[in-house]
Order: structure tokens, then sequence, then C-alpha cells
């Protein structure tokens, strides 16, 4: 079993910059102030938004939250396993 130590979990979750991760999965995005909008990958409009200060990608309208591994799983279709695994190679890959 592969275990995820509690210390990688916060790391990508919470300082791992979820616009780095937005630009790795080569989302659609648009720039407006301080904040990116983004594509929803549930729904595909440009209702979702960064919220830098809780490293979070919120869908307002649906009253959604998308952590960076959050939004992994939904636009990739991955497992949390795979998210994770994907994520380690954002933070420590090339």
């Amino acid at each position: 079993m592969n275990r995820i130590s509690p210390h990688t979990l916060q790391t990508l979750r919470n300082d791992l910059d979820v616009a780095r991760v937005i630009t790795r999965l080569g989302m659609p995005s648009k720039i407006r102030g301080p904040r990116i909008a983004v594509r929803c990958p549930d729904c595909g409009r440009y209702e979702t938004t960064t919220s830098p200060d809780r490293n979070l990608v919120r869908r307002f309208r649906r009253a959604r939250g998308f952590n960076p591994i959050d939004l992994v799983m939904a636009q990739r279709g991955d497992t949390f396993l795979q998210a994770v695994r994907y994520l380690e190679d954002v933070l420590y890959g090339p």
C-alpha cells in the first residue's frame, strides 16, 4: 500500500500554488486582477476563480471549492492517489 505522509498532503493542498497547478494542467484561464478565472472542470463555464489567500479555486454558483488535489482529480479524472502523484511531480519535478 502506498502511504502518503500528512506533511506531503498538507504541502500539496496548502503550499503548492494553485495558479501553478492551473498552468501545468493547461486549463483555459483569464487574469482578473489578483485572481485567475478558470473554466470550471465540471461545467466548462468561466464562473470559477482562484482565491490566492486560501489556495483554492472556487465555483460560486455551485458553492464548490477545489484545492490543488481536487482540481487535478476533476480536470484529469484521476483518483486521489493519481492526483497526489501528479502534484508531487509538479512540486518536485522539473
